[in-house]
């Protein structure tokens, strides 16, 4: 399934075999796509967008702002318009195009965060040990830095840390709203946002809900950078933080379990122990929704961007994306009634069971 959201490079087209110089272009334009990653990433990393105005800029003008060498920014701005990203608008002037304002630190839909992640040296190191990862099974973040990528962001580089964070937070703007459009509560009392970060998503549900509880769970350390309209005002009346290790326990009762990009982060046995706990904990009925990227079933082409996820998944560490059937199979491993998919506008789709009796 392929939508407005899937932001991977296009897949290959079905050429004919008779065509084979027109195949090989294509794989050439495929593998020259790192080209074109650096090219966005330099321009966030010059803040380029954010320079460029409502209007026009002259070269000079951007080069010096942007601390640039005004050949090289040229030529940077000459490869970026031929993608569509900024406008030359006559010698040596630049406007923004649609493409180039999500660049912006401060747009509405803004990418730029997601760019820098993506342009994270860690991020290229993996990426190019993806063949020795294939061969030998093994993350290639382990093997490249002898730690997995959370200790590493703690121990060892902070600040990648702190780019990662902030791309999430980026990230799940895209999705929260169609997630919310397609939750239903009707006779929902309690939401229980399992693993959810800042909770972000919690805040947001809250606010549409005025008669609902919500439990942010959590990591201790984690909780601590909750978004404040959770802790103090209005809605800290309805919400409570519980820190847990959710793969050794989850002491909360709720109407309502909701884990959005949870389960890709582990192994099936480590799956399965979370929803176990989430069977353990939930009252008779309680649905367990958890917010996923599928893979496909059977014969029908993934998503570009799924598949690459779970390609990243793996260079990072056990865990990865699933199918449907997936799904369903470690719900019912968990002691967990499965109850389908609910289709959204959105990378993500809500996968949904229910605790027995």
């Amino acid at each position: 399934m392929t939508d407005a959201f899937d932001i991977g490079p296009a897949p290959l087209a079905q050429t004919d075999s008779t065509t084979p110089f027109s195949a090989a272009a294509d794989v050439r334009r495929l593998t020259q796509s790192l080209w074109s990653s650096a090219l966005v990433q330099a321009a966030v990393d010059l803040r380029l967008a954010d320079l460029v105005g409502e209007g026009a800029v002259r070269l000079a003008d951007l080069a010096e702002a942007a601390g640039a060498e005004p050949a090289a920014l040229r030529r940077l701005l000459r490869a970026l318009s031929a993608h569509g990203v900024f406008r030359r608008t006559g010698d040596d002037e630049y406007a923004h195009t649609p493409f180039s304002r999500c660049l912006a630190s401060d747009a509405p839909g803004s990418v730029a965060h997601l760019v820098g992640l993506a342009g994270s040296d860690w991020t290229w190191t993996v990426w190019h040990r993806l063949a020795d990862t294939v061969r030998t099974g093994e993350p290639a973040f382990r093997t490249a830095f002898g730690k997995d990528v959370y200790r590493y962001f703690a121990e060892d580089d902070p600040q990648a840390g702190a780019v990662f964070n902030r791309a999430m937070v980026e990230s799940a703007r895209w999705t929260s709203g169609p997630v919310l459009d397609a939750l239903d509560l009707t006779g929902t009392g309690t939401v229980a946002d399992v693993a959810g970060g800042s909770g972000s998503l919690l805040r947001l549900l809250l606010e549409r809900h005025p008669k609902v509880s919500g439990v942010l769970i959590d990591a201790e350390q984690v909780l601590g950078q909750a978004e404040p309209a959770l802790t103090q005002g209005p809605l800290a009346a309805r919400c409570s933080l519980v820190p847990a290790d959710i793969r050794k326990e989850l002491p909360v009762a709720a109407d309502l379990y909701l884990m959005r990009q949870v389960m890709h982060i582990w192994n099936d046995e480590e799956c399965v122990q979370v929803l176990s706990h989430c069977a353990s904990a939930a009252p008779p009925g309680a649905r367990i929704v958890v917010v996923e990227h599928l893979l496909a079933d059977g014969p029908r082409r993934d998503s570009t961007f799924s598949s690459l996820l779970d390609v990243q998944m793996m260079l990072l560490g056990t865990g990865r994306e699933r199918t449907e059937r997936e799904f369903a199979a470690l719900f019912e491993a968990a002691g967990l009634r499965y109850e389908g998919v609910t289709r959204i506008p959105s990378p993500l789709q809500l996968i949904t069971a229910r605790a027995p009796g």
